[in-house]
């Protein structure tokens, strides 16, 4: 019996193909839901536009009967100044499960990976490379589909894929001393989409400690996530984990789906500061002993930021492959130049060894001599749309307004404790107040404890050597501080509250903020006064030229910096 395939190129076609999907997707057992439609259909709605690509799934059929699926896409990326056609495999982007694969019924592997070959052979140089990752392995089809295209005279390159997960067995899961702090929702929309954001929140302070942009933190990867999350939780096969410390803020989360006799942590996020004191192992105790109650036999880890420690169960690697395949084209045979340095390049920076030592010691001398002309600064740039989330004052904690008059008012001994317990330079503080600035003052059992800033109107910001253009309805936030004695009780974010209302009341709609990178408890407490991340804001000046980048480039960001 042939099998014979078909391109899809349209969402509808995928539609149609729907009921069959789902059910080649469920004959090949673990890792149904993100082969299926479930998974990729919304994949392919949040991300098609940012990758620029087009359907190109090959749908197999034998008398009538879908016995096929590769579900692909072809998109054109820049590589080594040309212009590569890739194709590349539906959820491949963002945040990725454990493993992808074609999808084929049992008894057509080798039919179908034959096939299939064929038919991407007489597709002719209308690609330029097949770039396929993270696959399943093993897996009969695609091993068939890469034999042939080999066999064909075709350059093929398999290799390990990053990411992948760790299996954890729960035949031996059993119930530990619960200390309250671990809870889980499914099922209710507005706590899952809480959920998510403390997730998102987390992940940006994980991956920030590696001075990378976190992957969950991007539009696409926050809408796929929570049209997911909601869409399954309300069938019960989706989760948000929480763990919080003693004082009730969120110091872990995860993104807990049920995938057949599986349950897969999908995403996963820790603050830092907590790493060390087990967050990650007793969190994901707890969802291993859910999953074993929901009749799951294993638990699947996807890797994120870092591998966290687990719970002491039996636990496997569940690796992937990247399959790359380059076509005979001129397009392709540059591309597979260029990778074929950047292969060299990473095994020169990872091998030790004598010339591995010189390479990273010469890099560490032009950085040195670099930095000794350059200037370079990163900040994260904050947004504030003025609503508050009710945050309960510890008592003793008071937040007033203060300007020049009352400043001058002031005994000179009280004046004189509070520059000292706010590191306040009086000097600036009254030039800042001159400017038109508005000053909040916390005080806790009647001594300074913190200080917030807000300015109206343009103000140059020294670390970026340029004025804000802001709006008559806009503020910028600024020189937020708590004094060491008040640090660690949540002085910022009420003080953040208290400037939010006043201004509120002012007509101003929108505040921006500049946190310096690396500055996780400035970072938390603007996020837990409501604040959301908008870019990165990046400053390089060399040589009397300076240069200011938004990335990712958000226009209102932008039209606030002059860019």
């Amino acid at each position: 019996m042939s099998v014979e395939f078909t391109v899809v190129r349209d969402v509808s076609g995928l539609r149609e193909l729907e009921p069959a999907w789902r059910g080649l997707a469920t004959a090949g057992g673990a890792g149904a839901l993100f082969r299926g439609p479930e998974w990729l259909l919304p994949w392919w709605h949040a991300y098609r536009e940012v990758l620029g690509g087009e359907l190109h799934v090959m749908a197999g059929h034998a008398d009538g009967e879908l016995v096929c699926l590769a579900p692909l896409y072809l998109r054109t990326n820049a590589r080594a100044l040309t212009k590569v056609r890739e194709l590349r495999m539906m959820g491949d982007a963002g945040p990725r499960p454990p493993a992808l694969d074609f999808l084929v019924k049992p008894g057509f592997e080798d039919k179908a990976g034959t096939q299939l070959a064929k038919v991407v052979a007489e597709l002719g140089k209308t690609w330029d490379v097949i770039d396929l990752e993270p696959m399943a392995d093993p897996s009969r089809v695609r091993a068939n589909f890469v034999a042939r295209l080999g066999s064909l005279g075709f350059a093929v390159k398999s290799s390990a894929a990053g990411g992948g997960a760790r299996r954890i067995a729960l035949g031996l899961a059993r119930a530990a001393t619960e200390d309250g702090l671990t809870s889980a929702v499914s099922g209710d929309a507005a706590a899952m989409r809480k959920g998510m954001s403390a997730l998102r929140r987390l992940s940006r302070l994980e991956w920030a400690e590696r001075d990378e942009h976190s992957p969950l933190a991007d539009a696409e990867a926050a809408g796929l996530l929570e049209e997911v999350a909601v869409t399954l939780g309300r069938e019960g096969r989706a989760r948000l984990a929480i763990r919080d410390d003693a004082t009730g803020e969120t110091i872990a989360a995860a993104l807990v789906v049920d995938d057949d006799d599986r349950a897969v942590v999908l995403a996963l996020a820790i603050d830092p500061e907590h790493v060390a004191r087990g967050a990650a192992e007793r969190l994901l105790a707890a969802e291993a002993l859910a999953a074993r109650a929901r009749g799951r036999v294993a638990l699947d880890v996807v890797t994120g930021a870092a591998e966290y420690p687990l719970p002491p169960l039996p636990v496997s690697k569940q690796t992937a492959v990247a399959v790359t395949i380059w076509n005979a084209t001129t397009t392709a045979s540059v591309s597979r130049r260029v990778e074929s340095v950047r292969r060299g390049a990473r095994a020169v920076r990872e091998t030790p060894g004598v010339a591995a030592s010189q390479a990273r010691a010469a890099w560490a001398r032009i950085r040195e001599a670099a930095t000794e002309v350059a200037q370079y600064q990163r900040m994260h740039l904050y947004r504030g749309q003025m609503w508050t989330r009710g945050i309960e004052a510890i008592p003793g904690l008071s937040i007033t307004t203060l300007d020049l008059a009352g400043f001058d008012a002031m005994a000179p001994a009280a004046r004189a404790e509070l520059c000292e317990s706010l590191a306040l330079d009086e000097e600036r503080a009254r030039a800042t107040w001159v400017r038109g600035d508005q000053a909040w003052i916390a005080h806790l059992h009647d001594r300074p404890a913190g200080i917030a800033w807000a300015a109206r109107g343009p103000v140059e910001v020294p670390e970026l050597g340029r004025t804000l253009a802001l709006t008559k309805y806009e503020a910028y936030v600024h020189d937020v501080y708590v004094a060491p004695s008040a640090r660690g009780r949540a002085v910022a974010p009420v003080m953040l509250e208290a400037l939010a209302r006043d201004l509120r009341e002012l007509d101003v709609y929108r505040s921006w903020a500049l946190i310096g990178h690396g500055n996780q408890p400035s970072t938390r407490a603007f996020a837990k006064a409501s604040f959301t991340p908008v870019c990165d804001v990046i400053y390089a000046r060399m040589g009397g030229v300076d240069r200011v980048l938004c990335r990712p480039p958000d226009p209102e960001a932008k039209e606030l910096l002059g860019l």
